[in-house]
């Protein structure tokens, strides 16, 4: 096998070793931008801060931190943030909008599992709770999602977590 194929094997074959949580945290823009392409979205998540397994990234009005275990190269925790403040119904329903996209992001990149059909519900599900309880809680197969809006503050967070973060 010539070298150019065996990397093209490898390339094809590299996912199925490695799940897309063991990629460190500062990459999550890399792999989510592509997820955000794919869906022909405006929003790109840029880098603004990292340190050691703790980045930080931004897509328009929405924050993202992205935590790592602290032995290894890997990611346990991601946090897709959005603060709403006064600006009337359209601005909170376009930050809505862009948060859940994100977070849409998120589950195609590392929630490989999750069925369309399904990743559409929870994300109904999730902005139902935002705009209504402010709380929820679902898993996946592999992935746990809370969302929690603080009224008094107008912070929204919705965390996807591997199974064990999420639940320990």
């Amino acid at each position: 096998m010539r070298p150019a194929a065996a990397l093209l094997v490898l390339a094809v074959a590299s996912p199925a070793w490695a799940g897309p949580f063991d990629t460190p945290p500062k990459r999550y823009d890399e792999t989510v931008n592509v997820a955000l392409q794919q869906v022909a979205s405006d929003l790109r998540v840029r880098q603004t801060a990292c340190i050691a397994v703790r980045c930080r990234f931004a897509a328009g009005g929405v924050s993202v931190e992205v935590a790592g275990p602290a032995d290894r190269p890997a990611t346990e925790r991601i946090t897709v943030a959005a603060t709403f403040r006064q600006g009337g119904d359209g601005a909170a329903a376009s930050l809505l909008e862009d948060t859940l996209t994100v977070v849409g992001a998120t589950m195609v990149a590392y929630d490989r599992g999750l069925p369309a059909e399904r990743r559409g519900a929870v994300l109904q599900e999730l902005g139902d709770a935002a705009l209504g309880v402010g709380e929820a809680h679902i898993d996946s197969n592999d992935v746990h999602y809370v969302l929690s809006f603080d009224d008094v503050s107008g912070r929204l967070e919705i965390v996807a977590a591997t199974l064990p973060a999420g639940h320990g």
